[in-house]
């Protein structure tokens, strides 16, 4: 299985990693630490580890998110069996009709 990042997902994760770090250095390594420990569940098992997208008009099984534990974000991905891409870090507050912008080959 190949594994693929969008260009933008660490941007994403410095930008409310940052935000995190405002408030404390602990709170932004726990949160760095709970994206990094949802990519190792991604990877390990990308058909059990997250849920299919569903964008309130319609399910999207192609996509997944996997919700974080203690932070209101998801990580957002892809999978087809040969390829994982992982696409972004939402707050999960977000409209979800644009959390598939990143996935613009749908």
């Amino acid at each position: 299985m190949r594994v693929v990042f969008h260009p933008e997902f660490p941007g994403d994760q410095r930008k409310f990693e940052a935000g995190y770090a405002e408030i404390s250095a602990g709170l932004a390594l726990r949160f760095r630490r709970e994206i990094d420990e949802a990519i190792e569940a991604i990877k390990a098992s990308p058909s059990a580890a997250g849920h299919f997208v569903n964008t309130g008009s319609e399910v999207v099984p192609e996509f997944r998110r996997r919700n974080l534990q203690a932070f209101p974000f998801f990580v957002l991905y892809g999978w087809t069996g040969e390829l994982l891409i992982f696409g972004s870090i939402i707050p999960t507050r977000s409209d979800p009709l644009n959390w598939l912008t990143r996935f613009p080959e749908r």
